[in-house]
Parts: C-alpha cells; structure tokens; sequence
C-alpha cells in the first residue's frame, strides 16, 4: 500500500511539473499568433511589438544560470512552486496592460518565473525518481513540450480569434494556481538544502550582461541578417563580459557557475550533442513556411498542420524510448538519432528541390522519429554526468544550452538565406516564376541542417563510448 502511494506520489509531481512546462510552452508559441492582433490593439510599430517576445526570451535565458543556483539555498521543489506564482500572477498582470511598455514589463516577470521553473524541472523529475523511471518519466516531460509546440498555434488562434490576445494570458492564471497549490501539497523531494545563500553578485552581473548581449546580438542578427554597427556592439559587449566572467569564476570561493563541470567529458560532449540537435532544428522551423508558403502558395492553416507531423510523433515516441532507454541503458541513442535526423534532414532538402510535397512530409516524419530517440537520452546522460548535488546546476545548464542553441539556429537560418538570396525581396519571389530560387536556398539551409546533425552523430558517439566505463554518479 506504501508502496503504492509513494507511486502516485511521484506521478503527482511529476504532472505538477509538467503542467508548469506546459503553460510556459505554450505561452511562448502561441503568443506569436497574437503579435498581429497585440500590435493593432496599442496601435504600436511591429519592431516595437517583437519585444513583447524578445524580453521573455532574454530575461528566461539569463536567469536560468541565477534560478538554478538560488535553488540551492531555497530547494528546487519551492523554486519551482515559486515559479509557478510568479508566471501565473505575472499572466494576469499581462492581460490587463494599458499599454505596450506595461506589456513588456509584465513579460520580463513572466520570463523570470518561467526561469525558475525550468531551471530545476529536470532535477526534480532525477530526484523523485530512480533509474528505473526516469528515462519513461523524462519521456513524459519531453511529449509535454512537443504537445505545447504543437497545440500553440491552435489554441492561440482560437483565444485571439474569439476572446482576444488578453485571453491567451489569461488561461494561465487558474491553472498556474491549481498547479502551485498542488505543488505546495505534493512537491517533495529529498535535497540537501544549504543554510546560506552563497551568491557570486559580481558573476551574475556578468553572466547577465554577457547573455543578454548574446541573445540581443543574434536577435538583431535574425532580423537583418547582417553584422551592422549595433550587432557589432553587442558581439563587443558579449566578448568583453564573458571574458571577465569566466576569470570571476575561476577565482570565485562559491562561483555562480562551476567551470569545472566542462572538464567532465561526457557533460561537456552531451551539451555540444544538443547544441547541433537545436540549431539544425531551427533552420527547419524557420525556413519551413517559407518554402511552403512562398513555392507550393499553401495557407498558414496548411502549413501549420503539416508542422504538426514532427511534434506529434515526437509526443508520442518520447516516452517509448524512455521505458526502452530504463530497460537497456548502454545503446548508441543519440547517434543514432542525429543520422537518422541527418538522413530526415537530406530527404527534406531534395523535396524541397524537386518540389515532392510527399517526400518532405516523409522527412519530416524520419525528423520526428530522430527526436524522439535523442531528447529523453541526451537529457538523461548529461544529468548521469554529473553527481546529484550539482542537479540543479546540471538542469540550468541545459535549459540554458537549448535556449541559446535555438537563438543561434534562427540567426544562422537568416544569414543562410540573405547570403543565398542576396538582395531579392520575399515577397517579389513568392508564388512568382523566381520561386524556384526560394526552393533552392531553402533546400541548401535545410541540408546544411543535414551537415549538423552529423556532427552532432560524431560528438554524440564520443560520448557514448564513455557510459557504462565508470560508475555512475546518480
């Protein structure tokens, strides 16, 4: 009967936390649909709008690092909890913004809760279950993602659509609190908590300025697909302050963040994995509706059930892998993975040459079929690297890995076609007998994507020859 209850217990946590990633997912994605409907409300320019994304994004990605350290004096169950008030109170207070700078304020404190939910979702799920769980439990976490992305633009087109943008935010508040509530009642764990908050306030000044200038660096770089004067004084800016911060930390008694965890090969490797899973990702996410839009002229409706495909397998697909990875741990996933990724990647490209609408919806199933191979094992190894008091840490560095590895796809997704398509306006191309030009440079990108996920089969075989040679640390 214990037994039993301790079971449901864990699942009770861990719907908790997947309630949380959920609401933040889709958040994130479905705010997208409302920035037409945002922008004509305040009656504001769309570069002004695009910060109502841009902040969440920045301050998220900044604070994942601080979210993950300050867990350790207050426990990653109430940094969690926490969280979870902040981005629901911060959801209301975005709904009833009188103004857009309101809007973008209200934002910058929804991304710090989402932060604090991130950064410890992972270690929560590795503490409150062992290693005969966590990969169907990680599984779990990872199908909720997909299921965000996926029902993002669905929902988010039917709240603006008959309720309005307001309505988008609004959702998250009764489901935010339920969730805390629970989370107050049910999210325990055993952690070793410290007596004192050992802040590095030089390093997360650092830290901040270096990402924030990152993330605002490859931002202006997507929009303009250029290194211009401003670009160029945000790369400055991200040298210099990345620079003084990993000289802080070297020297730091209690560092913001321990340097010395990237001297852990397999740590070190599995987060390279994942940078290439990401960023290959993005070049498909971004230049994906060009091609379908601007060469096969399909509504936004079409593509966006078409984009549904790889999400959809991967929700289902995560938590198979993860009861298969509990049962046979010493198998090469992630290299797998990446080339059958690789192989998805390179089927795309030449649909998208010789315009075979099939063939790409083949690809992007083979794509769908490689991600749910690779998240749950990558996630799970780069946990297993590390010993279980450095979880949080562990958790935040990955959290803050994808984040980042998506900014750069999309950077890198704008250069590809600027450099590709020169001085040639989208709009002039689109439909148009220069159509098959947008085919071309699309399909280069996405098989460009093609030549990351081999990489990232390299890196990821490094790794994996390494598991199983010493004990784990878990």
């Amino acid at each position: 009967m214990d037994r039993t209850r301790e079971e449901r217990g864990r699942y009770l946590a861990l719907t908790i936390v997947m309630i949380g990633v959920f609401m933040s997912v889709l958040d994130a994605v479905s705010l997208n649909i409302a920035l037409p409907s945002i922008t004509s409300y305040f009656q504001v320019a769309v570069a002004d709008t695009q910060w109502v994304v841009t902040s969440y994004l920045l301050v998220q990605t900044c604070f994942l690092i601080i979210s993950g350290k300050l867990s350790e004096r207050t426990g990653q169950a109430r940094m969690f909890t926490l969280g979870l008030l902040v981005f629901s109170a911060s959801s209301l207070l975005c709904a009833l913004s009188s103004d857009l700078w309101q809007l973008i304020m209200f934002r910058v404190m929804q991304g710090l809760g989402a932060s604090m939910m991130f950064s410890v979702s992972t270690a929560i799920i590795f503490r409150i279950f062992d290693v005969r769980g966590r990969g169907k439990a990680l599984g779990f976490l990872g199908s909720t993602v997909s299921l965000g992305g996926m029902l993002g633009p669905v929902i988010g087109g039917v709240l603006v659509g008959t309720l309005g943008w307001q309505s988008i935010f609004l959702v998250n508040v009764p489901i935010g609190l339920i969730a805390a509530i629970l989370a107050v009642r049910a999210l325990k764990i055993e952690e070793t908590i410290s007596e004192h908050l050992r802040m590095d306030y030089i390093g997360a000044v650092l830290w901040v300025a270096s990402i924030g200038a990152l993330v605002l660096m490859l931002g202006a770089l997507g929009g303009t697909g250029t290194l211009t004067t401003v670009n160029g004084a945000y790369l400055v800016v991200f040298l210099v302050t990345i620079l003084l911060f990993v000289l802080r930390e070297r020297r730091a008694a209690e560092p913001l963040l321990d340097i010395s965890v990237f001297r852990v090969r397999r740590f070190s490797l599995t987060a390279m994995s994942m940078v290439m899973f990401f960023m290959s990702m993005s070049l498909v996410v971004i230049l994906g509706p060009f091609y379908y839009e601007g060469v096969l002229v399909y509504g936004p409706a079409t593509v966006g059930a078409i984009f549904m495909i790889l999400p959809a397998i991967t929700m289902f697909g995560s938590p198979l892998v993860g009861r298969i990875y509990d049962k046979r741990r010493l198998w090469p996933y992630t290299t797998m993975a990446h080339l059958i990724r690789a192989l998805g990647f390179f089927l795309m490209a030449y649909g998208f040459l010789i315009l075979d609408l099939p063939l790409t919806l083949v690809a992007f199933a083979v794509m769908g079929l490689g991600s749910c191979l690779f998240q749950t094992p990558n996630n799970a190894e780069m946990m297993l690297s590390l010993p279980m008091r450095k979880s949080g840490l562990a958790s935040s560095i990955q959290a803050t890995t994808r984040n980042l590895s998506m900014a750069v796809g999309i950077s890198l997704a704008t250069i590809l076609m600027t450099v590709m398509m020169g001085s040639m306006d989208y709009g002039a191309i689109a439909g148009g007998p220069l159509a098959g030009e947008l085919a071309r440079s699309v399909a280069i990108a996405v098989a460009f994507g093609g030549v990351l996920s081999m990489i990232g089969a390299m890196i990821s075989r490094m790794s994996e020859r390494g598991i199983g040679k010493s004990g784990d640390t878990n």
